[in-house]
């Protein structure tokens, strides 16, 4: 917008051209300064360079998530197995110690009677 109201200001004070048919156009550009366009390659790297930290962060956050279902998971199987297991060698120490005191009653009771 700014250029075109420029050049329109222009060719007010430009003689008009011998044919009619165009006014002559000034366009005015700035370029860059040298300083500038290294800043500018510079933030766009850093900008490039965060999002890839940003990516890779949230890769491994992923990961990090993945890994700790697997140890929730595997500690949650370990419980169980655990769980099972006392429960299955409790209940053959009692069946043990029922028939051991039974057989003992039995050899008291055996000793008392033969007497």
């Amino acid at each position: 917008m700014t250029i075109l109201k420029l050049t329109s200001n222009v060719t007010r004070f430009l003689p008009p051209t011998r044919n009619g048919w165009s006014s002559p156009r000034v366009f005015v550009t700035a370029s860059p300064k040298l300083s500038q366009s290294n800043k500018e390659k510079e933030v766009e790297e850093a900008c490039e360079n965060v999002k890839q930290a940003a990516a890779a962060v949230k890769e491994g956050t992923k990961v990090v998530k993945k890994t700790s279902e697997y140890v929730k998971d595997a500690a949650a199987s370990t419980a169980e197995s655990v769980n099972k297991m006392t429960k299955e060698v409790t209940d053959k120490a009692k069946d043990i110690v029922t028939e051991a005191a039974k057989a003992t009653t039995e050899v008291i009771k055996n000793r008392i009677v033969n007497k």
